[in-house]
C-alpha cells in the first residue's frame, strides 16, 4: 500500500524548493491564500519593470519557508545557551518545539492575507480609515473560515498565537505577549532581521531584474540567534546575530537602500500609484468597516483593473481621467525631485517649488510624493562577538554607523504643462 506523501514540493524562483507539510496543505489551498495569486507584490510596478508581475502568494510561501529555517536555527540545542528560562521551557519538550514551529510557519504564510488589490499602492484609499492590512490579516486569521483549519491540525493550533506572530504587538495592543511570542514575531517582522524583508528584497530584485537587492541570505539565516540585549532588562532576550553574520546583515541593509532608490521610489512607479489612488477615491471608495472574508473574496487586482479599463473608455465615468492615464500610459511627469544628496546638503526647495507651481499652474495640475523626514536608519539588535561580548551594530560596523538615507520627494505635472513647470523650477533654482 502506498503511503501518503508527507510533503508537497513547490518550485520557487528564489528559494529553489519550498516544502509544504501535509497538514499545511488545506491552509495553502484555502480561498484566503489562493486569493493572493491575484494581488501584485509591487502594485503597478510592472508598468515600469515588466518582470515585476509576481504576486503576494509566492512571497507568502517564501516567508513561511524562511521563517521555518530561522526557527530551526535558533532552537538547535547548541544555540539555546542564552534562552531565558521561560523561553527554554517552551522548546525543551518536543511537542512544544514542533507546535511553535508550525505557528511560525503558518504566521509567515498568512502574514499578508489582509492585503487589498495592488498591495501598498492602494491600501490607504481602499481600506477603512485608520485600518491597515495587518488589522485585516488578524481578522481573517481569527475568522470562522480559518478556525476550522487550525482546529484540524495535530495538535490544534491556537489562531491567536498565529495572529500574534504574524503581526506583532502594534496591531494587537490589547493582547499580552510573552517574551517567546515577541521573539517569534521578530523572526517575521524584525526591522533588521525579519524574513519578510529578506524575502521581498530577494524576490523583488529577481523579478525586476535589479541585482542590487541581493545579499548573502544563507549566511545571515545561519547566524541568527536569541541573545541577551543590554538595552533591555537583565535576562531579557532579543533576536540578534553572531559576529560572523555582520557583513551579511550589512549587505541586507545596503540592498534595502538600493532597492528603495532604484525600484520602490522610482518616479514613474510613484506617478502610477498616484493615478491609481485618484481612481479609487473617485470611482471605488473605501471598504466598509468590519471587513469580512466575503467582502474580500473576489476583491483582487483583476477585479479592480476591470473597473479601471471600463472607466478609461467612458468619458462620463467616475475616475475616468485617472483610469485613462493608467490604461494609455499617459502618466504625470516628474518636474522636480529632492534626492538624498540634497537632503544631506540641506538643499531642499520642495515646499518653495510646490507653492510656485501651484500659483502658476493651479493645484489640480500638480501631484506630489514625499518620503522626507524619516532620517538616517537606526539599527538596533544584539551581536555576539567571538569573545562572548554583546555589542550593538553601530559599535562594530562603520556601515551600520553611517547607513545612507533613502529619503526622496517628487513633484509631478501633466506633460502638457511640463515645459511651463520646468521654467518655474529653473527660476527658483537660479535664485536660490
Amino acid at each position: 500500500m502506498t503511503s501518503q506523501r508527507r510533503y508537497r514540493e513547490i518550485r520557487d524562483a528564489v528559494h529553489g524548493f519550498v516544502l509544504v507539510e501535509r497538514e499545511e496543505w488545506p491552509v495553502l489551498d484555502s480561498p484566503l491564500l489562493q486569493r493572493l495569486r491575484d494581488v501584485h507584490q509591487l502594485g503597478m510596478t510592472y508598468l515600469v519593470y515588466p518582470g515585476a508581475s509576481h504576486k503576494r502568494f509566492e512571497h507568502s510561501l517564501g516567508v513561511m519557508d524562511m521563517a521555518g529555517r530561522v526557527y530551526d536555527v535558533i532552537t538547535r540545542p547548541e544555540n539555546r545557551k542564552h534562552f531565558a528560562p521561560e523561553i527554554l521551557r517552551e522548546v525543551q519538550e518536543t511537542s512544544g518545539l514542533l507546535y511553535w514551529r508550525r505557528v511560525v510557519r503558518m504566521a509567515g504564510l498568512c502574514h499578508d492575507i489582509g492585503h487589498p488589490p495592488f498591495s501598498h499602492a492602494a491600501e490607504n484609499e481602499i481600506l477603512p480609515s485608520r485600518v491597515r492590512h495587518e488589522h485585516v490579516t488578524v481578522r481573517l486569521i481569527l475568522s470562522s473560515e480559518m478556525r476550522g483549519l487550525w482546529d484540524n491540525m495535530v495538535p490544534p493550533i491556537n489562531p491567536l498565537h498565529i495572529a500574534k506572530v504574524a503581526v506583532g504587538k502594534e496591531f494587537l495592543p490589547d493582547e499580552d505577549f510573552t517574551e517567546w511570542e515577541r521573539i517569534l514575531h521578530d523572526i517575521i517582522g524584525h526591522d533588521a532581521l525579519g524574513v519578510d524583508r529578506m524575502d521581498y528584497l530577494l524576490r523583488d530584485s529577481r523579478h525586476t531584474g535589479v541585482s542590487y537587492g541581493l545579499f548573502d541570505q544563507l549566511r545571515l539565516l545561519d547566524t541568527v540567534r536569541v541573545l541577551p540585549d543590554p538595552q533591555r532588562n537583565p535576562g531579557a532576550n532579543e533576536l540578534g546575530i553572531e559576529q560572523g553574520g555582520i557583513h551579511a546583515a550589512e549587505g541586507l541593509y545596503l540592498a534595502r537602500y538600493f532597492m528603495f532608490m532604484q525600484v520602490y521610489n522610482h518616479p514613474v512607479r510613484k506617478a502610477y500609484d498616484l493615478h491609481l489612488q485618484d481612481f479609487i477615491r473617485g470611482a471605488v471608495g473605501r471598504l466598509q468597516a468590519g471587513l469580512s472574508w466575503d467582502s474580500l473574496r473576489d476583491f483582487t487586482d483583476t477585479h479592480l483593473m476591470s473597473k479601471v479599463r471600463r472607466a478609461a473608455r467612458n468619458s462620463n465615468a467616475h475616475g475616468h481621467d485617472a483610469a485613462r492615464r493608467i490604461v494609455d500610459r499617459d502618466h504625470f511627469r516628474r518636474v522636480y525631485e529632492v534626492t538624498p544628496a540634497q537632503v544631506y546638503a540641506g538643499d531642499d526647495l520642495f515646499d518653495e517649488v510646490k507653492q510656485a507651481l501651484s500659483k502658476a499652474l493651479g493645484d489640480a495640475e500638480i501631484k506630489e510624493y514625499s518620503r522626507l523626514g524619516e532620517g538616517r536608519p537606526i539599527v538596533e539588535f544584539p551581536i555576539e562577538m567571538s569573545d562572548g561580548a554583546i555589542r550593538s551594530p553601530g559599535s562594530v560596523s562603520e556601515t551600520f554607523a553611517r547607513l545612507p538615507i533613502s529619503e526622496v520627494a517628487y513633484l509631478f505635472v501633466d506633460k502638457s504643462v511640463r515645459e511651463a513647470a520646468a521654467s518655474v523650477v529653473r527660476k527658483i533654482r537660479e535664485g536660490a
